[in-house]
Order: structure tokens, then C-alpha cells, then sequence
């Protein structure tokens, strides 16, 4: 039977590599979420201060990052963030969701949107950071 030389370090080095990219994928999102906050927080329009007090995040799984706001400090959120009516917030990817919250002819609250621009500008930071991290790991 042959015997593969070499195979030892091998396996070492893609274990490393593993590793290596456990960290900077973990890094990533845990720097991504926080971004969104911070950015979300400047953005949330302020009236008693609620609503901005209300944002959290949560990256207790290491690979997901959560950010919200609203709770029981702030139930009013999504009515802030989609609005209720006429110029009803229509970004693409979130219509679906946004819907639950138009309440029709009468309820004209304009949209103040301040966590969805800040998850869209931080994703495309993401997916920089993922590419990198792909690029590194084929190098």
C-alpha cells in the first residue's frame, strides 16, 4: 500500500485555516451589527428619545447579527420606520414585510426610515469583508 507524504501538515494547515476563518467571519458580523446600531441610533428620529433608546442588538450565535428596535419601549417602530399611508416606504426587498403596517386611506403617517438604510449600506460592507475573507482563504 502506498503511503502519502505530507499529509500530516496537510491536514494541519486547512485545521488552521478553518480556524482563521471561524475568527474573521465571527469579526465580521459582530463589527457589522454593531455598525448597523451605531447607524441606525444616529438616524432614529427623535421625540421622547423612546424609540432611539430602544435599539439592541444580538449576536449571542456568533453567526448571526440581530439588530431592533422598538419592544415595550417603543412598540410604535415599524409604523416610524415604514410609515402608515401615502408615501408609504417602498424599498424593494422590504414591501412584504412593511405591508403589515400601511393602515390605509386616512392613516397618512410618512415614513422615517432609519434601521433598513442602515442594514443596506452595512450589507454591502458585509459582503465586501466575506469576499475578502474568500479571497484570503484561497490564496
Amino acid at each position: 500500500m502506498a503511503k502519502i507524504v505530507g499529509t500530516s501538515r496537510v491536514l494541519a494547515k486547512l485545521k488552521m485555516v478553518s480556524r482563521q476563518t471561524d475568527l474573521e467571519v465571527r469579526s465580521a458580523i459582530q463589527r457589522n451589527t454593531d455598525q448597523i446600531l451605531a447607524e441606525a441610533t444616529k438616524n432614529v428620529p427623535i421625540d421622547t428619545g423612546d424609540l432611539q433608546r430602544s435599539g439592541t442588538k444580538d449576536t449571542t450565535n456568533p453567526f448571526i447579527g440581530k439588530v431592533a428596535f422598538g419592544g415595550q419601549l417603543a412598540p410604535y417602530a415599524p409604523y416610524v420606520e415604514f410609515g402608515t399611508g401615502e408615501g408609504f416606504f417602498t424599498d424593494p426587498s422590504f414591501v412584504q414585510y412593511a405591508s403589515q403596517f400601511q393602515k390605509g386611506p386616512g392613516r397618512n403617517m410618512k415614513p422615517q426610515p432609519y434601521l433598513i438604510p442602515a442594514f443596506i449600506l452595512y450589507k454591502k460592507i458585509f459582503l465586501r469583508d466575506m469576499r475578502k475573507i474568500a479571497k484570503n482563504i484561497s490564496k
